[in-house]
């Protein structure tokens, strides 16, 4: 009997998200375990326990004890992150060479590779984009209403400015880049078009942020990743501009110009201004960019490709 070819597409297309996060859950257990063992002895007060103790009482001090692990755990959050997202590095890169070494195999046009001093409009769309939409969210008031948001902040910047670099500007764009546009996204592509591949990768990518305001920052730096690997034909392009996009952030916020913007809304008025200029700037440099492969056919009018946002 024949298996249902069916099937196979969608754990070829979903498969690999649902282990990316099995993964995640299951290191991010082992390494958050790891984080509390040496703090046993803060955590569980023995001299608090007595034979004569009540059912409430140890419920109670049941909480206390949950509530110092919380602590903890929230503690070491970016490092246990940090961590979490290394343990996915063996199944996305081994998915992402197996797929970039079929497209050899089975000969499927790719698009051109730009140039690298291309690249310096990568760059200056990352920091526009993190400025401008920094600058807007906190316009917006949307950033100061999600208690979510604020507390996911203040979990991440309260690590160390080292940890911080490695975890939150590396090691975590670099894992997510590698799954969302390096696998995902690509394989989208290869059963539609491209707008229809940027925005489910896109989706998804929003949605394992956990917050409207992230959510919705997620979404559209997803598209633009998207975007920037369909038009330079290489996977380092959503990568330098998710890790300079995660670099300025952190940047910003360790000097203080991030606060010295909110002082004044004309100060955020003028910076998302400038942000979204020069944004629009980079972006028309991007487009113009010929990333057709030798030799390919003019795109139907039915599929939407890059070449329609000329």
């Amino acid at each position: 009997m024949n298996k249902n070819p069916e099937s196979k597409q969608f754990w070829r297309l979903c498969g690999p998200l649902l282990l990316y996060w099995v993964i995640q859950f299951a290191a991010r257990f082992i390494v958050e375990l790891f984080a509390i063992i040496p703090h046993l002895g803060e955590i569980i007060d023995y001299s608090a326990f007595s034979d004569n103790m009540t059912q409430d009482e140890i419920m109670n001090l049941a909480w206390q004890n949950a509530g110092k692990v919380m602590e903890i755990v929230q503690r070491y959050q970016v490092e246990i992150l940090g961590v979490a997202a290394l343990f996915t590095i063996p199944l996305t890169l081994t998915l992402f060479l197996m797929d970039r070494k079929k497209e050899k195999t089975l000969n499927i046009p790719q698009n051109k590779k730009a140039n690298i001093w291309k690249y310096a409009q990568i760059i200056g769309l990352g920091v526009a984009v993190c400025i401008g939409s920094n600058c807007l969210s906190v316009m917006s008031t949307l950033a100061m209403s999600s208690e979510q948001y604020q507390e996911t902040n203040q979990m991440f910047y309260s690590a160390s400015l080292p940890v911080q670099f490695i975890c939150l500007g590396l090691i975590i764009p670099l894992t997510e880049e590698l799954m969302f546009r390096g696998i995902l996204f690509k394989r989208y592509r290869e059963r539609g078009s491209f707008m229809k591949a940027a925005v489910c990768s896109s989706l998804l990518f929003g949605l394992i942020h956990g917050n409207i305001v992230q959510f919705l920052y997620a979404f559209i730096l997803g598209l633009l990743l998207s975007y920037a690997y369909e038009k330079y034909g290489s996977f380092k392009a959503p990568a330098v501009l998710h890790v300079v996009a995660n670099m300025t952030s952190l940047i910003l916020t360790a000097t203080g110009a991030f606060d010295w913007l909110v002082v004044k809304i004309s100060r955020m008025g003028l910076a998302a201004v400038i942000s979204a200029f020069a944004g629009s700037i980079m972006f028309v440099l991007i487009q113009r960019i010929d990333e057709k492969p030798e030799g390919a056919p003019p795109p139907t009018e039915n599929k939407i490709t890059p070449d329609m946002f000329r």
